[in-house]
């Protein structure tokens, strides 16, 4: 027979993520040394969903945040903060955008949205809006311009203002104003504007520069510095005089939107880049901290991003399908054209598994409902805002590139016999969720170098039944379709192999990859 004495080699293409030694050897089979553009959603490796437009473009402007705006019951609203200094709001569609403000500073400003309000019965859901340059602007309930917070903390004067504001326990806190860049101010229960009545202010004492971020947390409040330091600060206590900043981190955050709470974790990335959660513990009041990329990550996203405009980034969590999105910008560059995905669903038994998008211009990321579901969407460079997670694969009718590379290894993970020794290449094979027809290419590299490049024709979804012209795999849910071998030739110690899609709308989901191979003579 044509495959006698070929030891045929399965790689799971769906199980891990992006997965970077220098030694790979240490790296299971099937993990990643880049997935760009790419889901793991279906546990295969499936060209990332596409992006839709929202609605008409604002104008020749950069969107520098955004958020989604519920004013009243069934009322939404899309407010944004552009590049030319303005705060606008649209209809709830993506058009008919009115100013709210104008005339703002944007050098030095590090955009800030959070809401507040509905206090007490009657009173207006309120939006926040700070900066650390301009007054904090408040907009009340559908309001057609926002105004000045109506008391704030005599610190809060001229240029020092604060950089984030968050609720927790019926009150707004806030802070990072540069004039008492450690203090964490708090407004009243009943007004989340008047911060002068009972004032009160907690100061946080330490080595680290200011505190830029803070949000409500398993019944206390945590509060982040820059470059250092994450406390806890556990209100349950009726005496505020009780309170007091416990610390549970040595490593800080670097902008007031590196931190989300995902289910009962909260994620945030430090200013190096790393990625860390917080974890409500058995005591009540009390919490740990992780650090979560390491181990699979090493250097990757330090290396992929610009460290000194991670302020300004983006993390947000896409909980329906448990999903932490960091937009950034790239290494080198001033433009938000970076997503990291932190993928939790198989946290069980693969743990975290990390995906890189080069794609879109994602300067504003923030979840928005459609549908009765929150799913992300962000503002680019060109005024307009975009919706993720569409089925079709393309953005505005464009195509992009998805792509997948394995770690080169020798196989001796599966096969120990074949610890440094040369394998003939003898053929290749693709097993697919069928999804649409598309071409997908894979590169065979050998001891490092591209040595071969080989097209497959994937079929689209069709009838499931039999009978079918082989070769096929059956899937419990549905019909596996399996490539034709092809063959793959040369030798080496060490394989290796990258495939790509540009098509547009090509849905590609590769399930496994099947190898030939036989030792060398």
């Amino acid at each position: 027979m044509a495959w006698d004495g070929v030891q045929t080699i399965e790689i799971l293409m769906g199980r891990e993520g992006i997965f970077v030694k220098r030694n790979t050897d240490l790296v299971p089979l099937g993990a990643f040394r880049m997935l760009r553009n790419a889901t793991l959603e279906d546990d295969s490796v499936r060209t990332g969903a596409g992006a839709a437009q929202l609605g008409d473009a604002i104008g020749s402007v950069t969107v520098n945040a955004a958020i989604d705006y519920f004013p009243a019951l069934g009322t939404q609203r899309t407010v944004v903060m552009l590049s030319d200094g303005t705060l606008r709001k649209d209809n709830g569609a993506g058009a008919s955008w009115a100013t709210l403000a104008s005339a703002l500073t944007t050098t030095g400003a590090v955009p800030h949205f959070t809401l507040g309000g509905i206090e007490l019965a009657g009173r207006s859901q309120k939006l926040f809006y700070c900066d650390r340059v301009n007054a904090v602007q408040v907009l009340a309930a559908d309001g057609g311009s926002t105004a000045a917070l109506a008391n704030p903390p005599a610190d809060w004067s001229g240029t020092n203002q604060p950089g984030f504001l968050f609720p927790h326990s019926r009150f707004l806190w806030g802070g990072g104003n540069a004039n008492a860049s450690k203090t964490l101010y708090r407004s009243i229960g009943d007004d989340h504007e008047q911060f002068l009545q009972f004032p009160y202010f907690l100061q946080i004492s330490g080595e680290y520069e200011r505190l830029v971020a803070g949000l409500s947390f398993k019944g206390g409040a945590l509060v982040f510095g820059y470059p250092e330091g994450a406390w806890f600060i556990n209100t349950a206590n009726p005496a505020e005089n009780a309170w007091r900043p416990e610390r549970v981190s040595r490593a800080g955050c670097a902008g007031p939107w590196n931190v989300t709470l995902a289910e009962d974790d909260v994620l945030w990335v430090s200013p190096d880049g790393s990625w860390h959660a917080i974890s409500a513990t058995e005591a009540q009041g009390s919490a740990r901290a992780t650090d979560l990329a390491y181990r699979k990550l090493g250097s990757f996203v330090p290396d992929r991003l610009n460290l000194a405009q991670l302020a300004t980034a983006q993390l947000v969590w896409h909980a329906q399908k448990q999903i932490a999105m960091l937009a950034a910008h790239g290494a080198g560059v001033t433009l938000k054209n970076r997503r990291i995905d932190f993928d939790l669903r198989r946290r069980q038994d693969s743990g975290e598994r990390w995906v890189f998008w080069d794609r879109d211009r994602n300067e504003a990321l923030f979840m928005r409902k459609k549908n009765e579901v929150l799913i992300p969407a962000f503002g680019d460079a060109a005024g307009t805002i975009w919706e993720l997670d569409q089925a079709s694969r393309n953005v505005g009718g464009a195509g992009y590139t998805f792509e997948w590379e394995l770690n080169d290894t020798d196989f001796a993970q599966v096969v120990p016999g074949w610890s440094g020794r040369k394998k003939n290449g003898r053929f290749i094979q693709l097993v697919h969720d069928p999804r649409q027809a598309a071409t997908h290419t894979v590169e065979a590299f050998r001891d490092g170098a591209k040595t071969q490049t080989i097209q497959f024709s994937l079929s689209g979804a069709g009838s499931a039944v039999l009978p079918a012209v082989l070769p096929v795999v059956l899937g419990a849910g549905a019909t596996m379709k399996a490539t034709t071998r092809r063959r793959l030739l040369g030798q080496a110690i060490r394989w290796g192999f990258r495939g790509y899609s540009s098509g547009i709308n090509a849905d590609v989901s590769v399930t496994k990859l099947i190898l030939g191979l036989e030792l060398a003579a």
